[in-house]
């Protein structure tokens, strides 16, 4: 019966941290535009995971066919562990779980995902009850009312995340959109701190993120290219620039061939990473599509076709 009841409040607290973590989400949707990289980054998904976890929390919390809210929880807790253990394992600064509260992979890995899997399975639901209400004449009314707040609070928070969309720039924060930028003064000049060098000749840069898996794959290949180019400076330049929060490296980069350069903090700068640009005296003149790198030969056809 102990055993029983523990895991009823075990399901509470869960109800509870999904119900607290899809509004954190939800206020980020409303007060963040999203910088759409992948599935994990489109706007449309986040709302469906913001409802699925509003759906299960309120369901944990009803107290409404435990055994199945028991194996739904399990299996909900073990998907997360494995995503944050993913996140963990690639660097990621922040598990995401909690909106714009950023908190280190490992440690909701360690203090949450895992020990929710571990308890769940400790105390299992096996008595199949319907509700913990302790007048059964009322269960049909209570799942009636259970019911309807379900619909309502999907409904309202699905019709204004939909209808409420983030402006992309503010003074707090902006999208980048470098595939827009082809034939225009880099618009970020005034925000790196290498602007000057990159005002003159011909430049191939990359903007980072030192949390990025696909940044730090394109990085040695980068390095490669700038190796490649060494002793050309005249025909092409190399460089860098980190995206805020700032965390790369910066070791010496005297014998990198390429130029290691910052965005400034004024504002959060929202843009998927890695993006490859070839610029002209400040021009962008090509940019590639977000999260691939060239390769060496079509950037040597770039040079040629700019050399004409």
């Amino acid at each position: 019966m102990i055993k029983h009841r523990i895991s009823v409040c075990l399901l509470l607290s869960l109800g509870v941290l999904l119900m607290a973590a899809a509004l954190l989400k939800a206020h980020e949707l409303l007060t963040l535009p999203t910088a759409n990289k992948d599935l994990w980054s489109y706007r449309p998904f986040l709302i469906l995971q913001v409802e699925c976890e509003l759906a299960l929390g309120l369901w944990l919390l009803s107290g409404l066919w435990k055994r199945a809210a028991w194996w739904i929880a399990l299996l909900c807790f073990g998907l997360f562990s494995g995503i944050t253990l993913t996140k963990a394992l690639t660097g990621a600064a922040s598990c995401g779980c909690f909106g714009r509260i950023q908190v280190n992979p490992w440690i909701t890995l360690l203090a949450i995902d895992v020990p929710a899997v571990l308890l769940l399975l400790l105390f299992r639901i096996k008595k199949r009850t319907v509700s913990h209400l302790p007048f059964p004449g009322c269960q049909r009314g209570y799942m009636f009312s259970m019911g309807l707040l379900w619909v309502t609070l999907l409904g309202v928070t699905t019709v204004g995340l939909i209808t409420h969309v983030p402006q992309k720039v503010t003074a707090a924060f902006e999208v980048l959109e470098p595939q827009t930028w082809t034939g225009r003064t880099l618009p970020i000049l005034p925000h790196v701190d290498i602007a000057d060098r990159l005002e003159q000749g011909n430049w191939l840069i990359m903007l980072f993120h030192h949390d990025c898996p696909d940044c730090a794959k394109a990085l040695p290949e980068f390095q490669q290219m700038a190796d490649s180019f060494a002793g050309n400076e005249d025909t092409l330049q190399l460089a860098l620039v980190e995206v805020p929060p700032l965390g790369y490296d910066t070791h010496d980069t005297a014998e990198s061939n390429r130029l290691l350069g910052r965005m400034d903090e004024t504002k959060k700068w929202l843009v998927v990473t890695p993006a490859v640009l070839l610029l002209t005296d400040g021009r962008v003149r090509l940019a590639w599509e977000p999260g691939t790198l060239p390769t060496f030969e079509l950037v040597l056809e770039q040079i040629a076709e700019m050399s004409q």
